[in-house]
């Protein structure tokens, strides 16, 4: 199902769901501002995935991540999508409620095989600043990805702390991990060498043979480690 260019509200948008309940892939796409329409009541994630238990991908874009994450998340959600194995989402890390509604999502999909992140670093932010121990590892205690092989993160601008924390989280609890690959946005002007050294020396890796991959911005040469 690919929702895209698409006026809908969050109501009609469960409706729908609720009728699909062996959907496995999900597409919430869109291009214009506001697309998703607001109602009066706030839907989250909690209310849309427990309609489709069955997914397998699920892909959202930053103005329904921004909508479906507004009113805050759980730690979990109340039904695991134990068939949930490709997550892809546009999200901004200085939102607490993105990371939190993220990481519910994480947290809830134990077959998960590939998280795909693109940072969105809208103008607007940050209006609520994620606490710098909010990604801590001992505050995961339960976060267990023992089928996570692919990491990617794009369109980053710096490796600002939230970053840096929530991959060190990521790779601190990915047994299988193969390959965390993190791409700067074009854009960017930063010394990499002072914070690639503090990203490199700071990550533990649960995967021995997990492959760090940093793509900088056009002048520079990709990074292996």
């Amino acid at each position: 199902m690919v929702f895209w260019n698409t006026e809908v509200s969050p109501q009609t948008l469960q409706r729908f769901l609720s009728k699909c309940p062996m959907l496995e892939n999900i597409h919430l796409w869109q291009g214009p501002e506001n697309a998703f329409i607001a109602g009066e009541n706030k839907n989250t994630f909690v209310d849309l995935l427990q309609c489709v238990p069955l997914i397998k991908t699920l892909d959202v874009l930053k103005d329904y991540m921004k909508y479906l994450s507004a009113s805050g998340m759980t730690h979990t959600l109340p039904t695991s999508l134990v068939h949930l194995k490709v997550l892809d989402l546009s999200v901004c890390l200085m939102d607490r409620n993105e990371i939190s509604a993220t990481l519910c999502i994480i947290q809830s999909s134990p077959m998960l095989e590939n998280i795909v992140l693109s940072m969105d670093g809208r103008a607007d932010f940050p209006v609520q600043q994620t606490p710098n121990n909010f990604l801590h590892p001992q505050n995961h205690p339960d976060l267990n990805l023992n089928h996570l092989e692919i990491l990617e993160i794009s369109m980053i601008y710096s490796m600002s702390p939230p970053v840096m924390e929530f991959v060190k989280l990521i790779m601190g609890k990915s047994p299988v991990l193969k390959k965390v690959q993190i791409r700067f946005d074009y854009s960017v002007s930063v010394d990499f060498d002072v914070e690639l050294e503090m990203l490199l020396l700071s990550f533990p890796r649960a995967s021995p043979s997990a492959k760090l991959i940093i793509e900088c911005p056009q002048g520079y040469e990709p990074f292996y480690y």
